[in-house]
């Protein structure tokens, strides 16, 4: 059973204290979760444990195996945070003021003209009809930056976004804002997500109609995730494609609802659809390869997922976008963001994305900090 708690110095506590836990915050919510667990009590999986009667909050790779794991934290101790100044409101998100880390990048780096080389050739060559690219990059914290300053403000800015703080000893720290949901929902009835196609909005608004490529990219995922659940028998509805917002970013989203009979065709299903094409490509287990062996660094969780894994209960499990990560005793911090590439991308337009793209986090870690402006 939760308990409530009415201000964020809990988060501050548990961060102090050093244990595994995750301060978690549903979209449109007005309260924050929290889950505990000691450091005995922590599991981890190289697969993931659909079927084995496993509850609790997990914390999934990209690629399980290669020194990281599923991290899954039982539901020892949990508890519900309300924030001062409003954890969510009604209002619609609105864009962000001037980032933190100052200026876009305008140019892309060397390692990722050399990795849009690769997929964009194999790309031309027709071995894929689509390839996401993504990449980190680091920055410094600011001045008296507070891990739960910087979560609060992320729940406050990213309404409709999942938004997560998560810890262990062994990952460290990752924070992020995600508006994609991988698969939720409970007694059968579940839901999953289409989400692909980027625009930046100016003043809340498109500045243009939905370009022919963000169309294209965004109904491969609906196909394939369709063809997924017919595959196995399952009845589903889709609703879109529509506009959705997420901060200052806007996506193609349809919402695809679905019945299963059975925990073990819930474990199913969501094996079938992790990583979705959204955070990889088409074919997918090839794409998947061409990605491990071509983007050149370790994605690491970055474009794994998270949430909470109850089958026999309520299940919210949503794709890890948007989200930055540090190491115990780290530095720096390290932001992670990516795009689909098609056969006729361009290496500028798709660097720039992954720039605006990193704002989201940028923006939190600027918040997170004692000089905060705005």
């Amino acid at each position: 059973m939760s308990r409530m708690r009415n201000d964020e110095a809990v988060i501050d506590e548990w961060i102090k204290g050093g244990e595994a836990f995750v301060f978690y915050r549903e979209p449109g919510e007005r309260v924050c979760h929290g889950i505990r667990a000691a450091r005995s009590s922590l599991q981890s999986f190289e697969v993931f444990p659909s079927n084995d009667g496993k509850t609790g909050f997990v914390f999934a790779p990209f690629r399980f195996g290669e020194g990281h794991p599923l991290w899954l934290l039982p539901l020892e101790e949990e508890i519900e945070v309300g924030i001062s100044r409003a954890v969510c409101s009604d209002e619609v998100e609105a864009p962000a003021p001037m980032p933190f880390c100052g200026r876009l990048e305008e140019q892309p780096s060397k390692e990722y003209r050399e990795a849009f080389r690769a997929f964009s050739g194999a790309l031309r060559a027709g071995d894929f009809q689509k390839l996401v690219l993504s990449r980190g990059c680091t920055d410094a914290f600011p001045h008296g930056f507070s891990w739960a300053r910087a979560f609060t403000a992320a729940c406050r800015r990213y309404v409709h976004s999942y938004v997560y703080l998560f810890h262990t000893p062994q990952t460290g720290f990752w924070l992020g804002a995600t508006p994609e949901i991988l698969l939720a929902g409970g007694k059968g009835e579940y839901r999953t997500v289409a989400l692909a196609g980027t625009q930046f909005l100016q003043e809340g608004k498109l500045t243009a109609p939905w370009s022919e490529k963000n169309i294209r990219e965004q109904a491969f995922v609906t196909e394939y995730i369709g063809g997924c659940l017919r595959e196995r028998g399952v009845r589903f509805t889709l609703e879109g494609p529509y506009t959705a917002t997420a901060g200052e970013l806007a996506h193609l989203k349809t919402d695809i609802r679905l019945r299963l009979s059975s925990v073990e065709a819930l474990g199913d299903i969501l094996q079938a659809l992790h990583p979705t094409p959204a955070v990889c490509g088409l074919p997918k287990e090839d794409a998947f390869r061409f990605i491990l062996s071509h983007e050149g660094y370790d994605r690491s969780y970055y474009a794994g997922f998270l949430g909470r894994w109850e089958p026999e209960g309520k299940t919210a499990l949503y794709v890890n976008l948007r989200c930055m990560q540090c190491g115990e005793g780290a530095e720096k911090i390290r932001l992670y963001a990516g795009g689909g590439i098609l056969p006729a991308s361009v290496c500028e337009e798709e660097w720039m994305e992954t720039e605006r793209k990193l704002q989201t986090m940028k923006y939190v870690i600027s918040k997170g900090g004692t000089d905060v402006f705005g």
